[in-house]
């Protein structure tokens, strides 16, 4: 068919009144059900979008609480010695987190060294030797901590010693703690553990507001392994000393004895192995029993009892 003739055919053809009209509507109609799915997905992307950003914000919030580093610890304690060890190659990160009762725990770092506090008793010259370490308290329900005071305990144990023996009280260990922002920080110090190097070294954290180490907590096995006891809520953090600087001479020097279980003798009374021989002695003032004496296989002498037998 020619064009003109397919045009004229196009012409002849009637349409009703309404036809443009209901042609608008079914279009309309049929636009907004391919929008739909369109709509859905713009709103979900959306969804993900919003819920990603308060994701990030929160682990943003997360990161500038608990990420305070071991450093800042020092310094907010007024260290600045302290802060600028925790940045020198000898300071060694952790970032170990357990759980204690009520409080996640983080064993954020440690160094160790001479001349990191300044004591305003001691003259310059004087140096301590101490181990410092730095972990950071948060509550496990999200509550903030607002106390400098905190509910658990800290002390460093050594296996091959009982925990009651070698601690933070004869270690002359001290603390520095504060709030921030709904962490507590802990600064915590005690003589240099690195002599100790040789064995495993502990960080216990439990339940108490400065309580020494007893058997409640812990258990020390005859080859001198430190265990918690079935129940007790403890959390031991091993310390990543050098075995290079283990000192047995400087740990001869602070006077420790290593743990010795008590031997209990279990053995039975062995059986009497001498001779018992009556020797009459003249005398008027027994009553004819003489002096009992017994002879000891092991000895060489005789062993003179006095008889108790009665006088007339």
């Amino acid at each position: 068919m020619k064009k003109d003739e397919y045009r004229a055919e196009v012409d002849a053809l009637r349409f009703s009144p309404d036809f443009q009209d209901r042609t608008v509507a079914r279009l309309s109609t049929l636009a907004k059900q391919e929008e739909k799915p369109i709509m859905k997905h713009q709103k979900l992307r959306t969804g993900l979008i919003a819920a990603a950003v308060a994701a990030a914000l929160s682990i943003t919030a997360y990161a500038a609480v608990v990420m305070l580093r071991p450093q800042d610890v020092a310094q907010r304690a007024g260290n600045e010695a302290l802060a600028a060890a925790f940045q020198s190659e000898e300071a060694v990160t952790v970032d170990e987190t357990r759980t204690v009762g009520d409080y996640k725990v983080t064993f954020m770092g440690l160094v160790s060294g001479q001349g990191l506090s300044r004591v305003e008793s001691l003259p310059d010259s004087i140096t301590r030797d101490k181990t410092y370490a730095v972990l950071a308290y948060a509550r496990t329900d999200g509550t903030p901590i607002e106390d400098d005071v905190p509910e658990l305990t800290v002390s460093p144990l050594v296996e091959g010693y009982a925990p009651w023996l070698v601690n933070a009280w004869t270690l002359n260990g001290g603390v520095h703690s504060f709030a921030q922002e709904g962490m507590l920080y802990y600064l915590f110090e005690c003589d240099n553990v690195e002599p100790f190097a040789d064995r495993t070294v502990y960080l216990a954290v439990y339940p108490g507001t400065h309580i020494p180490p007893s058997a409640e907590n812990f258990a020390i096995s005859d080859e001198g392994h430190i265990s918690v006891v079935a129940g007790a809520d403890v959390a031991m953090f091993v310390l990543p000393l050098d075995e290079g600087k283990a000192d047995p001479e400087k740990v001869a020097e602070m006077g420790f004895d290593t743990w010795e279980p008590l031997e209990m003798d279990t053995t039975e009374d062995e059986p009497f192995g001498g001779e018992v021989q009556i020797i009459p002695e003249p005398s008027t003032e027994f009553s004819g029993d003489g002096d009992i004496q017994v002879k000891d296989y092991t000895q060489t002498e005789i062993i003179v009892l006095p008889s108790m037998a009665p006088q007339n």
